[in-house]
């Protein structure tokens, strides 16, 4: 027996959908002890299918045990996903998974009712597998001795799905039951998994050097560089003088920083990362990271008074990212910068401007209209 504990991946924000789904379903399972109405009305029946209960069906659980494993596992791997996804996208994603397991289950259960969290909670370990795959997970294990062990979360993850797969279509062998929705898995994690192979693909989320996209394009470069060489290609061979270019020596300086400053942030080790950064733009002043990482440095070097270095990456994530999240906040941190640590009031005008226009917070927007009324007048 394994059960997950906890998983290295560390958290960038609150993670309130996730947190509420687990409270909503343990209200339910509540409801469910008081009358049997909820039952009665909220499961997945096959015969008659109302669209509702696939919905209502994912929040009811057959008892203590059932409601226990699904919220350790909602718990372990949902909140990364739902930081990943943002609040009403994970809740979106929660939720279809949810009503694509019921509808796997239908296909090949359509006698008999259905309840549990189960599809959703595969969803959400699918979409882990995609956007975390190599993230160690640790685990309790039960046989014959009791250990606690790490494993990257990829080979845990899909153990578990061969497990569904061999209950659903070879239960004698893998000791499948008639009351394990194991069909419902199996289209849970699909979903999880398909559905985040296209926001990635497509970048619709962003990427990130260490999701399944990234190591699958990794992977082909170094097959295609394979077969190139193994056809004859000779990477080292000569080129005429006139057609040989000469490689930028900075290149692999910066990939190797690139990735170091992404291990260190997947590490919590925001102070490495935050060193290695400053290397980065002191090699190429206009390298900018992903979105949140970017953000999460400018933040970090901000708060250790590091103001111009902090002013330059908040430069280049306005630049990068100008119809991105939170740009009127940055808008409004980078302005308080320049007008109170680096006396550049006309770019603190400017940007304080721009985000007394587009802010929303009664606080914040008192903040920059404040700071406005404190510049000196605008030279003409």
């Amino acid at each position: 027996m394994l059960l997950p504990i906890r998983t290295e991946a560390p958290l960038r924000s609150t993670p309130y959908t996730n947190r509420a789904l687990i409270l909503l379903n343990l209200a339910v399972f509540i409801a469910q002890l008081s009358t049997n109405w909820v039952d009665d009305h909220c499961k997945l029946d096959p015969v008659d299918p109302r669209l509702w209960q696939f919905f209502t069906y994912q929040f009811l659980h057959g008892g203590f045990w059932h409601i226990a494993g699904n919220m350790l596992f909602l718990y372990i791997f949902g909140n990364n996903v739902n930081d990943r996804l943002g609040d009403l996208a994970y809740l979106a994603f929660y939720l279809a998974g949810g009503v694509f397991a019921g509808l796997t289950y239908l296909l090949f259960r359509p006698d008999m009712p259905v309840i549990g969290a189960s599809g959703s909670v595969s969803a959400v370990t699918g979409a882990f597998l995609v956007l975390f795959p190599l993230t160690k997970v640790k685990i309790l294990f039960f046989f014959i001795i009791i250990g606690v062990y790490e494993i990257s979360s990829m080979w845990l993850i899909i153990a578990f799905f061969v497990m569904d797969l061999g209950r659903q279509f070879a239960p004698s062998s893998f000791g499948g039951g008639d009351n394990v929705a194991n069909s419902a898995h199996i289209g849970g994690t699909l979903f999880g998994v398909a559905m985040c192979m296209l926001l990635l693909w497509f970048r619709l989320l962003p990427r990130d050097l260490y999701d399944v996209v990234a190591l699958l394009d990794r992977w082909n470069r170094r097959r295609q560089f394979r077969d190139s060489t193994r056809n004859g290609y000779d990477p080292f061979g000569y080129m005429p003088r006139q057609v040989r270019e000469r490689p930028d020596p900075r290149l692999d300086q910066i990939q190797d920083l690139r990735a170091g400053i992404n291990e260190a942030i997947a590490h919590n080790r925001i102070d490495d990362a935050a060193r290695q950064y400053l290397q980065l733009l002191a090699i190429d002043a206009d390298q900018v990271l992903s979105r949140q990482n970017q953000l999460d440095l400018a933040n970090y070097l901000y708060s250790h008074g590091k103001h111009g270095d902090a002013a330059k990456a908040y430069e280049l994530y306005l630049k990068q990212y100008s119809r991105g999240e939170s740009v009127e906040q940055v808008q409004l941190m980078l302005g308080l910068i320049y007008a109170r640590y680096l006396n550049r009031p006309d770019r603190a005008r400017e940007l304080l401007t721009q985000a007394a226009g587009r802010l929303h917070n009664e606080r914040e927007l008192t903040i920059a209209r404040e700071e406005l009324a404190r510049l000196p007048a605008a030279s003409v």
